[in-house]
């Protein structure tokens, strides 16, 4: 079979998007011995993980955060010939404003996160006694629960009990950033499944990774070079318009693109899987860059800190964003000196759940920027919105699985699977769909 025209043919399969789902799958099917064409539309790889160019300045199509717990991430960027600690800033679980008021994990590393939570959440002096009891009560009932629920409870209905002054400082704000969805849109099952993840996967497991480089260095620049280095075929700047003239020429093909695409390309192969896919809701995500060129400007404190956001109370926004990330304290250790001077100065401000227009909420988080962290002398860089960043993770969701038809598979962070719409699901996702491939072949 081996040497046979047939056995080649098996051994060849076609990869259509170049995201981080796309390459995770490239990645594996290369090391299990397939014979990789990688195709993407857009002259760089990435997806919505890119870097960018804005105002003649190197940025990223997004902030982007992982935690500890996301091993299969850490794992393939490792795999390509990275080291992740170094590319990677870690930070204790922290959801404090300038002031240093809100929660944070507290005590040792080698504590347990679980414990961690329980000293953090009893040190948590912004919360009264009754709010401190009752989110330990309710997350002891998670864990007996062993962090499931039925499908159709949202997070809303998990947290029944529990003040809004803990919700609007501690439920809100893990909700908008690891799903990008207030509470009531958000499934109940996922979040508990992030949160058991986060808590019990060891030490470390509920750290903030934040990129201290370009995305395109943190995976898509490396992977690229260890791919050809491995015999796989990258073609740039070519979109595909049916797979029906591809089928006979590869053993299999494996859509990774955005759900949009993807549900073009199988309509012709199967349009009930495209139907379920075309229902997915998707959620904005606005990324707001603006350098400080105050001359008494020294940064903030900490990389990452926590603003008053009402993004998950009101369509209306007037304080839209929810973080804000100091590019100058993360690249300043980064060995290009370049990169380290360009990025001096400039925070990234970070409006999950996106609700208004670009122009909106660049007025808003300007504003934010002056009243909440006490900035004056500010440039405005830009604001990057995507429109369709993350599907909609509600309750009870039905999501397409990763079988099209016979030669035709998916994989993309909104495909059937544990996560929401992160890194860690889309990397997942690739490294599943390749498994059930092989099997299939066999």
């Amino acid at each position: 079979m081996e040497s046979s025209s047939l056995g080649k043919i098996l051994k060849k399969i076609l990869i259509i998007g170049a995201g981080w789902s796309g390459l995770s799958a490239a990645t594996e099917a290369t090391k299990r011995g397939l014979q990789v064409t990688l195709v993407e539309a857009k002259k760089e790889l990435g997806g919505r993980a890119r870097s960018v160019t804005l105002n003649g300045l190197t940025l990223d199509n997004g902030q982007h955060i992982l935690i500890g717990a996301y091993r299969a991430t850490l794992d393939l960027i490792s795999s390509v010939g990275l080291q992740p600690e170094s590319l990677l800033f870690r930070q204790t679980l922290s959801l404090k404003n300038k002031e240093d008021i809100g929660f944070s994990l507290v005590g040792s590393q080698w504590l347990s996160p679980s414990m961690r939570f329980l000293i953090g959440t009893l040190k948590s002096t912004n919360w009264t006694l009754k709010d401190r009891y009752t989110l330990i009560s309710l997350a002891a009932t998670w864990s007996l629960n062993h962090f499931t629920c039925e499908a159709n409870k949202s997070v809303q209905d998990l947290c029944e009990g529990l003040s809004d002054q803990v919700i609007d400082s501690f439920i809100t704000p893990l909700c908008l950033s690891a799903f990008n969805s207030p509470i009531g849109m958000t499934s109940g099952q996922v979040f508990l499944r992030v949160l058991q993840d986060a808590l019990l996967s060891g030490s470390g497991s509920s750290d903030f990774l934040i990129p201290r480089c370009d995305l395109d260095a943190l995976f898509p620049q490396a992977c690229e070079k260890w791919l050809v280095q491995q015999g796989c075929i990258i073609k740039k700047g070519v979109r595909i318009e049916n797979l029906q003239d591809l089928q006979a020429q590869f053993g299999a093909i494996i859509v990774a693109c955005d759900p949009t695409n993807a549900a073009r390309l199988i309509d012709g192969v199967n349009p009930k899987w495209s139907e379920v896919t075309r229902q997915l809701e998707h959620t904005q995500i606005a990324t707001t860059y603006i350098r400080c060129k105050d001359t008494g400007y020294k940064g903030l404190h900490k990389p990452l800190l926590m603003l008053a956001s009402d993004a998950g109370n009101s369509g209306q926004v007037n304080s839209p964003a929810q973080f804000v990330f100091d590019r100058g304290y993360l690249f300043k250790d980064n060995p290009d000196s370049l990169q380290a001077r360009a990025n001096q100065g400039i925070l990234s401000f970070v409006s999950s759940y996106a609700t208004l227009t670009n122009s909106q909420i660049t007025l808003a988080v300007l504003d934010q920027a002056r009243k909440e962290l006490g900035l004056s002398d500010l440039e405005v860089l830009g604001t990057i919105l995507e429109r369709r960043a993350a599907f909609c993770c509600k309750p009870g969701l039905t999501r397409p699985a990763n079988l099209a038809s016979e030669k035709v598979w998916v994989c993309g962070d909104y495909v059937k699977g544990p996560y929401p719409s992160t890194l860690e699901g889309a990397v997942l996702s690739g490294q599943e769909v390749v498994g059930n491939l092989i099997n299939s072949l066999r």
